[in-house]
């Protein structure tokens, strides 16, 4: 199993001005903490939840119908996911769909002061902390 990232990790990994790489990277970084979560709580091996057929939106309602998600973290995971399927699918994502999905999204606590000179520093601070929400599952 994968060893946790820590958030300093994760935001250098973030640091990109790509952002098809950005909003990939993300997403796969949430995904497969909650692979992780699901091989440790219901002991779902690797291979089963690597199949195609084993999409995020099941994952999901398994960790939704068992408790362990909820709330904010997992409203943060189905935007992160709806941004990641814009750039996965589309050439020219729409940005202010793009920009409506990271306005909706929840720090997880305190607001942070934002330094105005990072394109979708949001978008960062998000992702590290639903990472972070969801690695904490895993114990």
């Amino acid at each position: 199993m994968r060893k946790s990232l820590s958030s300093s990790e994760l935001r250098e990994i973030l640091d990109t001005t790509n952002e098809r790489d950005l909003f990939m990277v993300g997403h796969i970084y949430i995904e497969n903490t909650i692979d992780r979560i699901l091989e440790k709580r219901f002991n779902i091996p690797s291979k089963s939840i690597d199949s195609t057929r084993f999409t995020t939106d099941l994952k999901m309602d398994i960790l939704s119908e068992s408790g362990l998600i909820n709330g904010n973290v997992k409203k943060n995971i189905g935007l992160i996911n709806s941004i990641r399927t814009r750039y996965a699918h589309k050439l020219e994502p729409n940005e202010q769909r793009i920009g409506n999905y990271i306005r909706e999204l929840d720090y997880l606590g305190s607001t942070p002061k934002l330094s105005g000179n990072k394109k979708f520093e949001k978008y960062r601070i998000c992702v590290i902390k639903t990472y972070s929400a969801l690695d904490k599952m895993k114990k």
